[in-house]
């Protein structure tokens, strides 16, 4: 399933190529890419690259030594490119019948950081080629570096999981853990992250700016009464696929008189917490709620269960 994955996604890019009409078919939706920060000496396929340049498939994007580049997708992605480092955008493609984009960065080497984040409404599929490994996220942030061999590299998960196929080996790497690897080499457990390491993440992070995947915030009271979908970073999973939500609210008199959870397959359920079993399919999850004083606030997100994501 995993080989099929590869000759599907690489048909995708083939096709890209070759027509554009299926260029419509395929990558109508899919995110432009865009250097929104660039901070001393880079290059795009040797030439200077400059902040407001378009990123396009094959593009090579190298930073030297004190430099480094921001490049962010229009659909809420971003990649931090360190100094020293050098990579190749893949391509971006978008596939409407699964809601789902995808994104392939080749790493030759240095480091980089992820936030592979996309709006609640469409999926993600991030992959990151370090060593010719691929490294997988369906909406996490994550550091990664590759030495100068293209052999041996390390992953911190900051939020989400990543999951890296290793040869035959499938390892996935937690949030708050990190794995070093290497290209032919036995696969180690991954570990906890230290706390010294997580906190340049979290800076780096909040440097990038507000991130799309869902973090839970503390309740307050007053103004207009706002609700959102949280306990779940994964909205992609293998099926059968069981997921917990938890609805977080704002604002309002802040006493909820009511919480209502619909899951897009004809069942309901009710309470701040709430738990559901999806089969395959895409399923948009949709949470009401009203305060003491009649106020109503609703949120939304997707949830896609597939027979193989690999994820």
């Amino acid at each position: 399933m995993r080989v099929l994955n590869i000759l599907l996604f690489t048909a995708v890019f083939f096709c890209w190529i070759i027509s554009g009409d299926i260029i419509s078919a395929y990558a109508q939706d899919a995110s432009v890419v865009r250097a929104t920060r660039v901070d001393g000496s880079a290059t795009k396929n040797g030439a200077s690259l400059k902040e407001g340049d378009i990123v396009q498939r094959d593009d090579r994007i190298a930073t030297r030594e004190s430099s480094a580049v921001v490049l962010t997708w229009s659909n809420g992605s971003m990649l931090e490119i360190y100094p020293e480092t050098v990579l190749v955008l893949g391509g971006v493609v978008y596939e409407g019948d699964r809601k789902l984009e995808q994104s392939l960065v080749l790493l030759e080497k240095g480091r980089i950081f992820a936030k592979a984040q996309v709006p609640e409404h469409i999926f993600t599929q991030f992959e990151v080629r370090a060593g010719n490994v691929p490294v997988m996220s369906q909406g996490a942030e994550f550091a990664l570096k590759l030495d100068e061999s293209g052999k041996k590299f390390t992953i911190w998960s900051l939020i989400g999981r990543i999951v890296v196929y290793l040869g035959a080996d499938r390892i996935k790497v937690e949030e708050g853990q990190q794995a070093s690897l290497e290209v032919g080499g036995s696969p180690q457990s991954p570990a906890p992250m230290p706390d010294k390491t997580k906190d340049s993440l979290i800076k780096t992070s909040k440097r990038l700016g507000g991130s799309l995947l869902i973090e839970e915030e503390a309740a307050s009271t007053g103004g207009p009464l706002k609700v959102k979908i949280g306990g779940i970073k994964n909205r992609r999973g293998d099926a059968p696929y069981t997921v917990k939500f938890k609805a977080i609210s704002s604002g309002g008199s802040g006493k909820i008189k009511s919480i209502q959870w619909s899951f897009g397959d004809g069942e309901s359920a009710e309470g701040k917490e709430s738990q559901h079993t999806f089969t395959q399919g895409v399923y948009i999850v949709v949470v009401r709620i009203e305060d003491e004083n009649g106020q109503k606030a609703t949120s939304q997100l997707s949830i896609s269960v597939e027979e193989a994501c690999g994820c």
